[in-house]
C-alpha cells in the first residue's frame, strides 16, 4: 500500500489534477455570454478591473461587505494556506535555509522556517475549525450546506492537523532533506521509497486524495473567480459579444449602447 501511495499515486493525481482543471477551464470559456452582466458601478479602464481584481483576490472584498463573519474565518484561512504553500516550497527547496539570503545564520534561519510553519499551521487549524463550526452551528449557513461541504472541511483539517502535529512533536515529524529527496526521486521519474514515517505518508495520502478531488468541486473557486471577475468586472460594453442576430461591429460603430467617454 505504502509503494502505491508514494510512488504511483502521485502520478495517477498530478494527471487527473491538470487534466481535470484543464476541462474545467475549457468548459468555462468556451460558454457563451450573450449578454452584459457587468456589475455597477461599471469600470471605465482596464486599469479599474486590475484594480476590482486585486481588492477581491487580497482582501475578499465582497464577502468583507456583506458577511463579516464568514469573511474572518476564510481570508485568515486563505493567508494562512498561501503562507504555508510558500513555506514549503521555499523550505523543502532551501532545506530551511531560505533565511540565509537576508543575512540570518543557519541555524537562525531553520529555526525561523519551523516557527513560521507551526505558527500558519496552527493558524489555518484554528480558521477551518471556525468555519466547520459556522457550517455546523448557523442555520443559514447550514441550510445551504452540502455533505461536500463538511468532507472538504474535515480533509482540510486533516491534512493540516497531521502536517501541525509533526510540527509541535519533532519526534515524529520529519527533517527537509529526505522530503527534497523524495520530491526530487518524482520529479525525475525515478520515484524512490518514502521516508518510512507513518504520519508523513499519511499526510502526503491526504494531500493526494485532496488534489483528486479539487477539480471536480467547489475548490475550483480558486481558478473560477478569475473567470467570474472577468465577466463581472469588465469594462462595460453594449451590446455584448455573441449576441445572436446582432451586428456587433456595426452598432458599436453606430455608438449604440456605449457610454459617451466611449465614442468621443
Amino acid at each position: 500500500m505504502t509503494y502505491f501511495i508514494a510512488q504511483i499515486m502521485p502520478y495517477i493525481t498530478v494527471t487527473i489534477f491538470v487534466l481535470g482543471v484543464l476541462y474545467r477551464l475549457g468548459r468555462w470559456a468556451g460558454a457563451r455570454i450573450v449578454h452584459n452582466i457587468t456589475l455597477a458601478p461599471f469600470p471605465q479602464s482596464n486599469a479599474e478591473v486590475v484594480g476590482i481584481y486585486a481588492r477581491q483576490i487580497v482582501l475578499f472584498e465582497n464577502i468583507f461587505r456583506f458577511d463579516m463573519p464568514v469573511w474572518v474565518g476564510g481570508w485568515i484561512f486563505h493567508v494562512a494556506l498561501f503562507m504555508i504553500l510558500g513555506g514549503h516550497v521555499m523550505g523543502i527547496y532551501f532545506l530551511g535555509r531560505q533565511f540565509m539570503y537576508i543575512g540570518l545564520s543557519a541555524a537562525l534561519s531553520e529555526h525561523m522556517s519551523e516557527l513560521l510553519g507551526t505558527t500558519f499551521g496552527v493558524i489555518a487549524l484554528i480558521a477551518l475549525f471556525y468555519l466547520l463550526y459556522r457550517r455546523v452551528a448557523v442555520d443559514k449557513v447550514r441550510r445551504v450546506s452540502n455533505p461536500s461541504d463538511y468532507l472538504h472541511l474535515l480533509l482540510l483539517i486533516a491534512i493540516v492537523a497531521v502536517g501541525d502535529f509533526m510540527r509541535l512533536f519533532p519526534g515524529y515529524g520529519i527533517e527537509y532533506a529526505p522530503v527534497k529527496e523524495y520530491i526530487t526521486t518524482l520529479v525525475m521519474f525515478q520515484p524512490a521509497a518514502i521516508p518510512s514515517n507513518p504520519l508523513f505518508i499519511t499526510h502526503i495520502f491526504l494531500v493526494q486524495i485532496l488534489l483528486i478531488i479539487f477539480p471536480f468541486s467547489k475548490l475550483m473557486h480558486l481558478f473560477g473567480m478569475f473567470g467570474m471577475r472577468w465577466i463581472e468586472n469588465r469594462v462595460y460594453k453594449d451590446p455584448a459579444p455573441g449576441l445572436p442576430n446582432v451586428d456587433v461591429a456595426a452598432a458599436r460603430a453606430a455608438g449604440a449602447g456605449l457610454a459617451k467617454s466611449d465614442v468621443a
